[in-house]
């Protein structure tokens, strides 16, 4: 039944290219003919194997013409092909071969070694000539002819939508589920014989193998595959055959999006908006009157895909409607269909005529799909009907009762339907997650929110015991770019910053950062139960092999001074060179400073103090002391910087202290008072300041003042509690992001605050403020560093202990409270509430060292709340 199609097509295009394959710089190629001719011989030789109708074959390999062969062979005896994932473990391999009871499985030699050893299997192999050659049955019977077609009902396939070794399940699918299937993806009238489809996704999963395989060759098409994702051999791939339409997943278009609009960046600012012009202009010609010229003023753009280039599909998981409505802004067309393997597995796509961001389009010919026990906002779960359901899960009927009723197949996923009839998905009913408020979170409507931040590479909600938290995997490429090497730091204040749009029970109140990939199956989808169990851990996992250019990185003379030095600054016991400074070895802003000044000492070089954030990782590290030491970067008065007590000694470059006027002379300093003035109104009427132990205040500086952070409110809070001789001698540290620009950094200037960069200038930051206070002045100080998330007290680093006991000079323990209540992260402007300082005894540094310092100074900012 389902070769019946292919089979009349090929009677009609004998010689047309049916599948061909990149393999070194030729090309495979199949022609029509002789893929008929190797279906009808391996198919016949099967047989005389003593294969027979409704035998389980496996199928285990990466993508290759014989894959398709292969498949097509096995379903046309009668027989049940059973796909398996080429990157699936050895233990997976042998669970799902058992449990679907395989007799024979084919397999590439890249994959063989995965069987299962003694098992009673007949081996069939792509490659090797021992036991059963595949190239020899595609031979053996050169007159076979295919032979009767199996009856609709009769089982075609046993597909594994999971993996996992816990709980596979095997999603039976009939020759009438495959058939009905490809026959509503023709009506479509998407593509024709004249068209060449380019495979690159992995052929076991059931979207692919029906949209490059079943579908493609029922029309008479081409299939171009190419086990490559790298974009010089994409491209160059597309440009030599001829590639009319892609198919892909959503994170592959994600990437060429990216790329596309990197470059477009990369343009004078008066070009950059001619572009950008362009781009709205096209994006409204299409939506309004579906003229596209985009194809015209985008042409570079569009070269690189070929002449004859049609357009994109996406499916497999959800594509990003801002992906969608760039690339078509561009003048690409790329169109989204929806579907699970248990459905065979397209329900609904979006039409070439008329194609809607963000959604699934509607419902494919002859397939039901409808929103079941829609709420007030018109909101359910999707079903769907047809001929595409599936038969069963195989072996597991209570699993198949729970998602097949009253003929009605429950998808699990949840959406809504406008008025035209296009279908919108919002999230997973397993995946939602429900917060102990009873409020209900989509974690892939809030994920894709969060995901703005230029920092993030992946991001995915976990449930925590303090709300919603996140694991994050950076973009380091983007942080290296900027010179930003405190990642978790960087993150969190970005995420901070875009809570502010969001109500307080969609805010991230914790989050892990991994420089790993999240697990995700091979089409893009997080596995999100995974993902929970590895934030649960912590991200402990195995160690990571050691790549084989980087074995000998600290072999030599410059690899083993720059290891000692590092194992000063890490607990890690082996230190390996793909460890990331901050994330394995736990090196902070001070500690890379410190580092820094480390290598100096041993090396006997002048490092940039940018140095410290434009390293990642180990490797990163040594590779720029090489480099550094081949251009002669040796210090010529052999002075190096040996100690914090120096470091902080020196005195500020000019432009430095340019920035921090110490004193600010008549109209300075009536500014200062009336901004004084102005803040104690404020703090008084909106947050009922209150102040208390005031007579523990030194009469002057030098002395530190060191609150704990809850809000933005707390410098002012503090500005305003001090009396008015301390406030205006009182200078603190902010990140420079919030006045570096011409205006902000006139008010900084005003308000006395030293710009701080943790990544690039923390080194200027700490001699500017020890500038400040050997000059007598008073020094406000955010031990944790940046604000709390949840109300509570952060660990305080240690940085405000360097300065007090290299500088001798004591510390005021601050306690704040009612600032979170009065302005939390997200609110723009206060709110009325009860806000009290507590200045505790001064705390001097003795014979304590930093830590314990820091240590004593969080404890009595702890009693005096």
């Amino acid at each position: 039944m389902i070769l019946a199609r292919i089979q009349e097509t090929a009677s009609r295009h004998p010689d047309e290219i049916a599948i061909r394959m990149k393999a070194g710089e030729q090309y495979r190629q199949y022609t029509y003919r002789d893929l008929m001719r190797g279906i009808s011989s391996s198919a016949r030789e099967l047989l005389e194997q003593d294969i027979n109708r409704g035998d389980r074959v496996a199928l285990l390999s990466e993508n290759r013409p014989e894959w398709m062969i292969g498949y097509l062979a096995v379903v046309s005896l009668g027989a049940v092909i059973v796909p398996l994932d080429a990157q699936l473990t050895e233990e997976e391999v042998s669970i799902l071969l058992a449990g679907s009871e395989a007799k024979a499985v084919l397999v590439s030699a890249a994959c063989s070694h995965k069987l299962p050893q003694g098992a009673p299997l007949r081996v069939i192999s792509f490659d090797k000539s021992d036991g059963l050659s595949f190239s020899a049955m595609l031979k053996a019977h050169a007159n076979a002819v295919l032979p009767p077609a199996p009856a609709p009902g009769e089982l075609a396939a046993i597909i594994y939508t999971s993996g996992t070794t816990g709980d596979p399940k095997g999603v039976m699918l009939s020759h009438g589920n495959l058939a009905s299937n490809c026959a509503s993806l023709i009506k479509l009238d998407l593509i024709d014989h004249r068209d060449n489809l380019l495979c690159l996704l992995p052929l076991h999963h059931s979207y692919p193998s029906m949209a490059c395989m079943l579908y493609p060759l029922s029309l008479g098409a081409a299939v171009t595959i190419l086990n490559s994702l790298k974009g010089p051999d994409l491209l160059a791939c597309m440009q030599e055959t001829g590639v009319t339409v892609m198919l892909g997943v959503p994170q592959l278009f994600a990437g060429l999006r990216r790329a596309i609009f990197d470059e477009i960046r990369k343009k004078p600012a008066a070009l950059r908006s001619l572009v950008e012009l362009l781009l709205t202009l096209n994006g409204l010609l299409r939506k309004s009157v579906h003229i596209n010229i985009g194809k015209t003023v985008f042409a570079q753009a569009h070269s690189k895909f070929g002449p004859r280039f049609r357009f994109f599909a996406s499916g497999g998981a959800r594509l990003e409607p801002d992906v969608h409505t760039d690339m078509s802004s561009l003048g690409f067309t790329i169109i989204e269909g929806y579907g699970l393997t248990e459905t065979s597995p397209v329900n609904s796509f979006n039409p070439l005529s008329k194609q809607k961001a963000g959604s699934i389009g509607i419902a494919l010919p002859g397939v039901e799909v409808k929103i079941e026990n829609p709420d007030a906002h018109g909101q359910g779960e999707l079903v769907v009907r047809g001929p595409n359901v599936m038969l069963g899960y195989y072996k597991k009927p209570r699993e198949t009762a729970e998602v097949l009723r009253d003929g009605w197949f429950h998808t699990g996923d949840l959406g809504y339907r406008d008025r035209e009839g296009y279908f919108f998905i919002t999230g997973r009913s397993k995946e939602m997650i429900v917060l102990s408020t009873g409020k209900k979170i989509f974690p892939e409507e809030l994920e894709k929110f969060y995901k703005k931040t230029p920092s993030i590479k992946e991001f995915c909600l976990v449930q925590g015991d303090r709300g919603l938290e996140a694991a994050v995997v950076p973009d380091f490429e983007y942080l290296r770019k900027m010179n930003l090497s405190n990642s978790r730091e960087t993150i969190s204040s970005e995420l901070e910053d875009l809570a502010r749009e969001l109500p307080p029970y969609k805010r991230i109140m914790g989050l892990r950062i991994f420089k790993d990939s999240l697990p995700a199956t091979r089409l893009g989808k997080l596995k999100r139960s995974a993902v929970r169990d590895m934030y649960l851990r912590g991200g402990e996992g195995a160690e990571q092999k050691v790549h084989e250019e980087d074995a000998g990185l600290f072999e030599d003379a410059v690899g083993k001074k720059f290891l000692s030095c590092l194992e000063q600054f890490s607990t890690k016991k082996k230190i390996r060179p793909e460890d990331n400074l901050e994330l394995d070895l736990g090196l902070d802003s001070l500690s890379r400073v410190e580092l820094v000044v480390s290598l100096e000492k041993n090396f006997g070089i002048s490092l940039p103090d940018s140095f410290g954030s434009e390293v990642f990782t180990v490797k990163d590290a040594v590779f720029g002391i090489r480099k550094l030491l081949t251009e002669g970067a040796v210090r010529s008065d052999g002075q190096v910087r040996l100690s914090w007590s120096e470091i902080l000694g020196q005195e500020p470059s000019d432009d430095a202290r340019e920035s921090v006027r110490l004193e600010a002379g008549v109209l300075g300093n009536t500014a200062k008072y009336a901004l004084k003035a102005l803040v104690t109104i404020i703090m008084k009427l909106y947050g009922g300041l209150t102040a208390r132990g005031l007579e523990n205040l030194p009469v002057k500086g030098p002395f530190i003042i060191a609150p704990n952070h809850l809000s933005l409110a707390d410098a002012p809070a503090i500005l305003a509690a001090l009396p008015w001789d301390i406030a205006t001698q009182t200078f603190s540290l902010g990140h420079v992001k919030f006045f570096s620009g011409p205006i902000t950094s006139r008010m900084g200037k005003l308000a006395q605050v030293i710009p701080v960069d943790m990544d690039a200038r923390l080194y200027s930051a700490l001699q500017l403020s020890a500038y400040a206070l050997r000059s007598g002045k008073v020094l406000l100080v955010f031990p944790e560093g940046s604000r709390s998330r949840d109300g509570g007290i952060k660990e305080f680093k240690k940085g405000v202990g360097i300065i007090a006991k290299e500088l001798n000079i004591p510390l005021i323990p601050v306690a704040i409270q009612g600032t979170y209540e009065m302005m939390p992260t997200g609110r723009k402007f206060p709110r009325p509430g009860r806000v009290r300082v507590s200045f505790g005894r001064p705390l001097y540094p003795g014979d304590r060292d930093y830590d314990g310092i820091v240590k004593t100074l969080y404890e009595e900012v702890v009693k005096l709340m």
